[in-house]
Parts: C-alpha cells; structure tokens; sequence
C-alpha cells in the first residue's frame, strides 16, 4: 500500500465523507458574518459603508448579544464561538477611524476593546502582504489574548492600488483575491471589504465583476434620506435581503490632557442605536401599484400585518383578516366574511403569494431582492 511519503508533492484534500461531516458555517454574527469568508460592502461615498463596519466590530468585540437584528454567536462552551477581536487596516481616513473610536467611548465608556486599527496601507498584490496581515493579526492576539475574527479593508480599491492595480481589471482582482485566500489559509477569520459604486450605482460595485465572483457575501449600502441600508445582493447560502437599517448620531467627544487641562472637543458621526422600527419599516416589501383603492388598502392590511406579527417576510392569513377587518374591507356584521376575504385575496392575488402553510406574503416586483427575515 502506498503511502503519503511515496507522493511528496501533492496537494492536500478532503474526501467525500470528511466534506459531509465538516460542512459546518461558524457564524459570529448569524446571517451576517461567518468565519472563513469574504465579504464585500460598497455604496457612494458617504453613505455610511466605514461607519456600519466599524459599529458591527465594536458590538462583536463589546459581547453585545445582538448587532442589528443578527444574533452575536457567543457560547463560553464552545471556543470556536468567543468573543472575537477586529483588525482595522484603515488605508482611507484613518483618523476619522480613529475619531469615531472615541465617539464610541464617550457614548459607552466600555472596558478597552480588542479593537486595533492600522494605519499603514497594505498592498494586496505583492504576496508578501499575506505574512504582513497575518502577522499583525498574531501580534493583536498575543497583546489583548482575544482571538481575532474580523479583519476589514477599507478600501479595496486603495490596497490594489498600492501595488499599481486597477480595480477594473481582473487580472488585478484575482491578485489581490490570491492574497486573501493566502490569510484564510493561515488563520481563521472573516475578511470584510469597503468599495464603492461607480457613477450608476444600480450597476453594483465599482471595478471588475471578478470581485463579485470571489466573495462569499456582497451587501449594497444606500442612502434614503436620513436612513441607511444594508442589503445583501449576492450570498452564497444565506438569506439575500435587508441586513442592517441604520440612521447616523453625531457625538462631541470631550478629552482632557495628563496635567487635567481640557483639550479641543470634536464632533463626529457614528451608528445611531439601533431601532427596530426602522428596520421594520425598510423590510416591508414593495408591490406594483395597484389598480384599484381597494387593492392598495388590502395590500396594506397585508403590509402592517406582515411588519407587525410576520416571519421571513410573511404572515399567517387570519393575521391578514384581523387586519382587513380593522381597516373596515371586512364589516364586522358581514353575514359571510370568509367569501369577502376570499373575494380580496382573489383580486389581489397577481401580487401576493400563498404557500401551502397558510402563510401569505407581498410578490417582489420584478428585479427586487426578497426581504430578509423581519424581527420580532
């Protein structure tokens, strides 16, 4: 029988079996970030993709048991599910990184944080950026003695264009996707980067769409006004959807020096806390206008009641009726109030859906990303 010496130069791998018994996804945050991947969040400039990254690593490295709406995976049992640190690699506006570190202190006055930023730009074209960003990473571990999980580039652009690249190309891509994969060789993290859209910011992120090809999440962060949102366009096996809603708060930061003197006060912006309401209010799908007044207030019973008892973007039929009845389509003296509400559902049924579970959800229109689950 042959044995692993008599083939020295082979690659190592995995069989049938062993891929079935280990196909296991270690989230830290659940339906969010997994260990092991690549993710990608892009948007214009301005539109609060730094400032949702930096919020999401202090919530992990603050044992928060939530961020957002997602679950914090945290079980003293299970070392494979501890509280992790993050590596900042801020190749763009480092100090407003910084900053914004002290707008989270004035606000929670927290214990000190296994939080570290870098200020140095990376090349992610040269290989040896590999050792450099896995060092570093070892480095953060030995000092806090916290395991690091989540590792953000910001911006990925600005890390091929250390090395002379050009986002747009895919030979470029692919050099700096190599170097990735290089650090998930050697440590287990998450790995997520900034990028921005180009001037049709329907067109997705900015560069060559190899970048697309090779990350595991991407999530499109977008402006309405006061509100921001996260939704994830491409996902390898988790929900696609809304991720995060989120307004900004600004935050003056007030400091003093060693001798007690007070120094200069700034003022910068962070992740407002996060209300559930406005994640409800983003989540609710959007439908095709209507032709009738009818249909739009029976679309809207279905609306409210999917935001107010729903799950996974739908909702039990009774829950529907209950809320016909209360907008008045459905006289409480109706002699037959299960025909009426036949009747509604039939007229609108081109824009809704019925699963066999009695469930009932709003159809997408056309081109739109089914939301993702709406919490409770």
């Amino acid at each position: 029988m042959s044995t692993d010496d008599d083939y020295p130069n082979a690659f190592s791998y995995d069989t049938f079996d062993e891929c079935a018994e280990n196909a296991e996804k270690i989230w830290i945050l659940k339906n969010a970030i997994a260990l092991g991947e690549d993710s990608t969040w892009f948007g214009p400039p301005g539109c609060g993709k730094s400032a949702l990254l930096l919020d999401m690593a202090f919530h992990i490295a603050n044992r928060r048991y939530h961020w957002q709406w997602h679950e914090f995976m945290y079980n003293e049992e299970d070392p494979s599910r501890e509280p992790r640190a993050t590596v900042y690699f801020a190749s763009e506006r480092a100090n407003l990184t910084h900053n914004r570190m002290g707008a989270y202190k004035t606000r929670y006055n927290p214990v000190p944080l296994p939080i570290a930023v870098v200020s140095e730009t990376i090349n992610l074209l040269d290989p040896a950026c590999a050792d450099q960003v896995v060092n570093t990473v070892l480095k953060f571990e030995g000092y806090t003695g916290c395991r690091v999980g989540l590792i953000i580039i910001d911006t990925f652009a600005k890390a091929i264009a250390a090395g002379n690249g050009d986002e747009d190309k895919a030979l470029h891509q692919n050099m700096a996707a190599t170097t990735l994969k290089r650090i998930h060789d050697r440590i287990d993290v998450h790995i997520a980067t900034i990028g921005h859209t180009g001037k049709n910011a329907a067109a997705g992120e900015r560069g060559s769409n190899a970048r697309l090809g090779h990350v595991d999440l991407a999530v499109q962060v977008a402006e309405k006004g006061k509100v921001r949102t996260a939704t994830v366009v491409k996902a390898n096996d988790q929900p696609e959807g809304l991720i995060a809603a989120f307004q900004m708060e600004e935050v003056t930061v007030r400091r003093k020096w060693e001798d007690g003197t007070d120094r200069e006060p700034y003022t910068t912006s962070i992740l407002a806390p996060y209300d559930p309401d406005i994640f409800k209010r983003e989540a609710r799908p959007a439908v095709s206008k209507p032709t009738t007044g009818k249909q739009a207030r029976a679309l809207d019973a279905l609306t409210r009641a999917i935001a107010e008892r729903g799950q996974d973007g739908a909702v039990h039929l009774e829950f529907w009726k209950e809320e016909l009845t209360r907008d008045g389509l459905i006289k409480r003296n109706d002699s037959n109030p299960r025909a009426t509400f036949s009747r509604i559902r039939k007229s609108v049924q081109h824009l809704i859906e019925e699963p066999d579970d009695g469930q009932v959800r709003l159809k997408p229109e056309p081109g739109q990303i089914p939301s993702c689950p709406v919490p409770a």
